[in-house]
């Protein structure tokens, strides 16, 4: 038996050099023409990627080195722009990964292979370049991060550089975001606010971003990171008018994409510069309508009850019990507190009957989604004071359900047995104390009459 055994681990030790030292050979995949065919490159990256993934998984990190120096052997000798947009967005990644966790890894052996990516499938140069990037500003290398950029952006590849098209978008929007990154470097560095403006490096570094982020952002797509820089620099310029004109242009142009984040960021803009309340309302109705359950319909609850009009005070009721409705707001204090105050101004200006006609609308659902026996057994645990405001808007709203109001009604027998009780405990043991000072001096009087 150890003879076997010492055979098997010997055959192991082995193919695993085998493996290491002749990875594929691609000059065995050859037709009768002494040509390389399709089927004999995908069966050869087939055993590639499986060998690379097994040894990924294992840990084995110089071997997937090995394997993938295969991989690329096999692209560079195909020489075909035909790799799938996928497949060479899996390589780099793999080829990342596997360098992170190679111990002697360099920058440059990064910059290798991404450089050497970039020539294999072309359709996939500026995305490469823009993946190449980021990289580089991860290690602080903005320079040669925005080289990169402009490298991608300027490459040209008959047709498929038509395709590339939204990538090129993209990195155009990264070159502007870089020349903003520099502008906020000379601003931090820069004493004060009259000192920075007259710094004309500065200024070159705004104009350069201006320029590019306003050409990107005006064209229709997702843009958040990009607006926010330009409307920081627009906003330290005290030009106001166009930061709320592209927020406005970003928000309800009807050619870009439905994107809440830009009702969020034009009511924030709104807000910061003391907009009238029926702005700042406007545009949370809107991000009501897209994200009923985002967090700033607390917000647009507490300017609807501000309101003198009658039909906002209604609106807010609504939107409250709109957000109690989501799961990520159930156990909210502060939803809870806003719809019990709701109640209770609607009910002190006679509208009691909006009140109920809302709450029918809604009363099976709460039941089952609020007012479960469970959710009371739960929250007499875990937290007792949404189970007492719980408990006060059903009061509040009519609602006799006396089997949940009962552990609230429990809660305050026990609190009030409880205060009732103290005095009485703190009697008894002010009586204890006493007795027991008392004993002590009898017992030092004994001992001092035993000392005489």
């Amino acid at each position: 038996m150890d003879d076997i055994e010492a055979d098997d681990s010997s055959v192991e030790e082995r193919t695993n050099r085998e493996l290491l030292e002749k990875p594929i050979n691609l000059h065995f995949y050859k037709n009768d023409k002494g040509v390389h065919t399709e089927v004999f490159f995908a069966k050869s990256n087939r055993k590639c990627l499986k060998r690379i993934r097994d040894a990924m998984l294992l840990h084995n990190w110089q071997e997937a080195a090995v394997y993938y120096n295969s991989y690329i052997q096999t692209l560079e000798a195909r020489n075909s722009i035909t790799v799938h947009p996928m497949s060479s967005e899996i390589l780099w990644r793999i080829g990342t990964e596997i360098l992170r966790h190679l111990p002697n890894a360099t920058a440059e052996d990064f910059n290798a292979v991404y450089e050497q990516l970039k020539n294999n499938g072309v359709k996939n140069f500026p995305k490469i370049c823009l993946e190449h990037c980021f990289h580089l500003l991860l290690n602080g290398e903005t320079e040669e991060a925005k080289r990169q950029l402009t490298i991608g952006e300027s490459w040209r590849y008959g047709s498929f550089s038509i395709a590339q098209g939204d990538t090129k978008k993209l990195i155009r929007a990264y070159c502007g975001f870089l020349d903003y990154l520099n502008w906020c470097e000379k601003k931090s560095s820069t004493a004060g606010t009259d000192e920075a403006s007259r710094n004309h490096e500065m200024h070159s570094y705004f104009r350069y971003a201006s320029v590019t982020l306003k050409d990107v952002i005006s064209q229709p797509g997702v843009w958040d990171p990009f607006v926010l820089s330009y409307i920081n620099m627009l906003e330290f310029y005290n030009d106001e008018d166009g930061a709320l004109q592209i927020l406005e242009n970003y928000a309800y142009n009807k050619d870009f994409p439905i994107n809440p984040n830009a009702h969020v960021y034009l009511y924030q803009f709104l807000k910061r510069h003391n907009f009238p309340d029926d702005r700042l309302i406007g545009s949370l109705r809107i991000l009501q309508s897209l994200v009923a359950s985002h967090e700033l319909m607390l917000d647009l609850c507490s300017l609807l009850v501000s309101s003198t009009l009658m039909s906002d005070l209604e609106e807010a009721l609504t939107v409250s019990m709109d957000l109690l409705e989501f799961s990520s707001w159930k156990c909210d204090m502060k939803a809870w507190s806003c719809l019990l105050n709701i109640i209770k101004l609607l009910k002190q200006k006679k509208r009691k009957d909006v009140v109920l006609t809302e709450w029918a609308a809604r009363r099976s659902l709460w039941f089952s989604f609020h007012f479960r026996i469970h959710f009371a057994r739960i929250d007499v645990v875990e937290n007792v004071s949404l189970l007492q405001i719980k408990s006060d808007v059903l009061k509040a709203l009519g609602e006799r359900f006396l089997e949940y109001r009962r552990y609230t009604a429990n809660l305050k027998r026990k609190s009030e047995s409880k205060a009732e009780e103290c005095p009485v405990r703190e009697k008894k043991e002010r009586k204890v104390k006493t007795e027991r000072m008392e004993k002590e001096e009898e017992k030092k009087k004994m001992k001092t009459k035993k000392s005489k």
